[in-house]
């Protein structure tokens, strides 16, 4: 007997897109986290932070290896933050 199918091929399709995603939102994560340790060893010595302005010239000495990392943090955050919002997805596109 034809019965009519239930499976839906764009929920499927929605699903592993999701994961792939959600992989590379790891990758991004694993990434950051070296380069953040990378800067910790004070292996990232040419690249220096300098904030210019028309009217003031900021160069930190001090704590540049804290601005390295937290600027470095930045993308691994926001990975992060896309890793949970697309796993949030994927359970509602499963649920419908």
């Amino acid at each position: 007997m034809n019965s009519p199918s239930l499976i839906d091929p764009a929920k499927n399709l929605a699903t592993v897109v999701i994961s792939i995603f959600q992989v590379l939102a790891v990758l991004l994560i694993c990434l950051s986290i070296y380069f953040i340790y990378l800067s910790y060893l004070d292996l990232m010595t040419d690249w220096r932070i300098s904030v210019e302005f028309s009217f003031f010239h900021f160069t930190p000495e001090e704590n540049e290896k804290f601005l390295k990392m937290l600027i470095l943090s930045l993308p691994g955050v926001g990975a992060m933050i896309a890793f949970f919002v697309l796993g949030y997805l994927k359970k509602v596109i499963e649920k419908e």
